[in-house]
């Protein structure tokens, strides 16, 4: 193994670490999940969006690069098993399971959405799921729903 590898896999570990003991650490406020279990799946894509009374968050989902062609990289037709958790500390942990990479990274919401103070992610709990956490600036309750051609999950966050 070259050092880098291990850097890059110490760093996945400390943040699975990280996100998992803010899971453990406050009570959660709301649950949300649905999707189908699945496999080579990649979260190509967050966007995020200001709406009057709510901020709408889409991950786009598309067949892995690795799932071989004539797939690869086109929308697909399942959208994978999804879990949101609200916490009462504000925070949103997502998982996002069949899921083999995640060409999504980091969002910056800043002047975009006053509700998001932060998107942050890509955390690998194994080798088919996919961890983001979402800290809000005010107490919220989310709606979570997804929808295909093009495949995306779409979470709706109303402060309260």
């Amino acid at each position: 193994m070259t050092v880098n590898y291990v850097l890059i896999l110490l760093f996945r570990v400390m943040l699975v670490f990280s996100l998992s003991m803010s899971i453990s650490e406050c009570k959660p406020v709301q649950v949300l999940s649905g999707g189908s279990i699945s496999d080579g799946l990649d979260l190509s894509n967050i966007r995020v969006g200001k709406h009057r009374g709510y901020a709408r968050i889409v991950f786009d989902v598309k067949y892995w690069e690795g799932y071989g062609a004539p797939k690869a990289g086109t929308s697909s037709d399942n959208v994978g098993h999804y879990k949101f958790t609200l916490n009462e500390n504000h925070t949103i942990e997502v998982e996002f399971s069949g899921f083999r990479s995640a060409n999504a990274k980091d969002v910056t919401t800043q002047g975009i959405v006053h509700t998001i103070k932060r998107l942050r992610g890509e955390a690998y709990g194994d080798d088919s799921s996919v961890f983001y956490q979402i800290i809000l600036r005010h107490p919220s309750k989310m709606k979570v729903f997804h929808l295909y051609d093009p495949a995306r999950i779409v979470l709706d966050i109303n402060r309260l």
